[in-house]
């Protein structure tokens, strides 16, 4: 398999002597191009990171009881609930989903089949990264674990990301 390197160029700028300079920063990530994630990612000395706790999904149906499965919904959509929440958070700290280079993850078996929705929330997971709009594919880990807090809730996140 032919690795790739792909470098994600960050601009930092600053004042030096009163006159304003640019340095371009590179996190550096390492993979096989026809992979969805990097196999590593080499930050900079220096570099200022952001680290998150998990985040679970939001209900979708408020309304819903707390055992009524369809509450949360299944995995993939609970992924995008959770990612899009690491959008707003990350804008808000002034970083983007690019800015993204680690997740960690865990996964539990759906209450209904018992299986492990690795296919969902790989799904899910495309739409934020790899894409035209962000071509950044981060270092990930995804564990099987065997319950969350809330049964009903199949996945859980972490991030870093490095600013800009």
């Amino acid at each position: 398999m032919q690795k790739v390197k792909t470098v994600v160029v960050i601009l930092v700028h600053c004042l030096s002597l009163g006159i304003s300079q640019t340095y371009a920063q590179k996190v550096e990530m390492i993979g096989a191009e026809s992979s969805i994630i990097s196999s590593a990612a080499i930050v900079p000395e220096g570099k200022k990171l952001y680290f998150s706790s998990g985040l679970t999904a939001s209900a979708f149906n408020s309304s819903l009881l707390e055992g009524d499965y369809a509450k949360y919904g299944n995995t993939k959509a609970q992924a995008i609930s959770i990612l899009e929440k690491f959008k707003t958070t990350l804008a808000e700290n002034g970083l983007k989903m690019s800015d993204v280079f680690s997740m960690r993850v865990y996964l539990t078996p759906d209450v209904k089949t018992g299986a492990y929705d690795f296919d969902g929330w790989n799904a899910a997971y495309k739409q934020y990264f790899g894409t035209p709009e962000n071509p950044n594919k981060p270092v990930r880990a995804t564990l099987g674990v065997s319950a969350l807090v809330n049964r009903f809730k199949f996945i859980e996140i972490e991030i870093v990301a490095a600013y800009p």
